[in-house]
């Protein structure tokens, strides 16, 4: 019998629902930190699994939706007692339909009788909720002070999909950052989500919340949001929702050590192939400078012009004056690529004043004096590529001045280098 013609009123009445679980991984603890309580519906006649989703959209259309999530909630909290009882430090993420708040419920203490009578402490449960579905943002904020000081950990769901309002994050002040599977998906082959997620991690950390990476089924998806300093996985990789007794945490327990064995083994080549990297860095640099040093500063143009085809990690090379003044025009080398939008993104011409850049700061303007000094990744004004500068301090022919030569390497072009995407 198809579940689309379940009665929903009888399997609220009749309780008929079956909670699922799915294992909440952290890595660097090597050990499963919690669980996610995922409701399914029982068909009255059949006995058919009904999905959450279908549920949901008929308690929607019925005006049953609050009494079903409260009976959802109640479903997973009774199914998880008994497995909290023998793992203390484990948490649940316990799902809250977030449009009920917009009903006034809050503080109405049925949620505070349902976690006494499964015998949870509120610390050990934190309430998943997809703030895009609230629409009065001070419910929203009202509700998580009250089960915040209740002493529930607040999870934001979804965050990085759809219509999620980054802007309420540093409102609600989250425990959990659940990072939604769209970003997730064969994020280790693509660059800009590697960025966004990355940056949505130490958003999260800076302000004092942890990150779960959810919809996880490859190996590849794990080491990579691993590199990007993800707090928490979880995912199909690791083992599908199910009843509470048929998680096989031994095999999940293999998955862990396994993924940690191949995640250090990443972390050393990777730094292996860093350390590299700077090495070819420093030898090309080097190379530019020892040339520029031996010619006056009015051929810098031509001598940059001729040496930077001999360095396709390049994307462009320029010089500096002691002023932060730049004295050659932008050479372009065979990295570039297309440039976005001309507009906005155009090679910085003779004449160009640098001294807001950190480089410059660093090497002259701060006193510091560094003889060379790498940049952080950032957005290049010249092509619109995500690029790194290599700065290198010197002198040159006359020897009275001081010039800083800057090369600028496209980062992206050396992640398809890492992956073996170019010719």
């Amino acid at each position: 019998m198809p579940s689309s013609t379940f009665d929903l009123r009888e399997i609220i009445s009749g309780e008929s629902l079956e909670a699922h679980f799915q294992p909440i991984v952290s890595l660097r603890k090597k050990t499963i930190s919690g669980y996610e309580g995922l409701i399914r519906g029982l068909h009255p006649a059949s006995g058919a699994l009904i999905s959450p989703l279908e549920l949901f959209y008929q308690a929607s259309k019925s005006g049953q939706t609050l009494e079903l999530d409260r009976l959802c909630r109640k479903k997973v909290m009774e199914s998880f007692g008994p497995m909290r009882a023998q793992n203390p430090d484990c948490f649940l993420s316990l799902n809250f339909e977030a449009s009920v708040i917009d009903q006034g419920v809050v503080g109405s203490g049925v949620l505070n009788r349902q976690v006494e009578a499964a015998g949870l402490p509120p610390s050990s449960i934190a309430l998943e909720i997809i703030e895009s579905n609230v629409k009065e943002l001070s419910e929203l904020q009202k509700f998580i002070q009250v089960y915040r000081d209740y002493g529930f950990l607040i999870a934001l769901d979804d965050v990085g999909a759809g219509h999620s309002n980054l802007n309420r994050i540093p409102l609600l002040k989250p425990d959990i950052l659940k990072v939604d599977r769209y970003l997730v998906q064969n994020i280790q082959g693509d660059f800009y989500k590697q960025e966004v997620f990355k940056s949505l991690v130490s958003l999260a950390h800076k302000i004092g919340a942890l990150t779960l990476a959810e919809g996880i089924e490859t190996q590849e998806e794990a080491l990579t949001v691993m590199d990007l300093g993800v707090d928490m996985i979880q995912g199909f990789y690791f083992s599908k929702p199910r009843l509470l007794g048929e998680v096989d945490g031994r095999e999940v327990g293999e998955r862990i050590g396994d993924l940690s064995q191949k995640y250090k083994a990443s972390l050393f080549q990777k730094m292996k192939i860093k350390q590299f990297n700077l090495k070819k860095y420093e030898v090309m640099t080097r190379e530019v400078q020892i040339e520029l040093s031996k010619i006056p500063s009015c051929d810098f143009d031509q001598k940059l012009g001729d040496l930077i085809r001999f360095f396709p990690l390049a994307e462009c090379l320029y010089v500096l004056d002691e002023k932060g003044t730049q004295v050659t025009e932008t050479v372009m080398g065979t990295s570039a690529g297309l440039r976005r939008n001309s507009h906005i993104f155009r090679p910085a011409p003779k004449g160009e004043d640098h001294t807001m850049k950190d480089y410059f700061y660093m090497m002259i303007d701060g006193g510091m004096r560094k003889t060379a000094f790498i940049t952080e990744p950032y957005l290049s004004l010249a092509t619109g590529n995500i690029c790194i500068t290599f700065a290198r301090l010197f002198r040159n022919l006359e020897r009275r001045k001081l010039f800083i030569l800057c090369t600028d390497i496209n980062t992206e072009y050396l992640h398809k280098i890492s992956l073996g995407l170019t010719e």
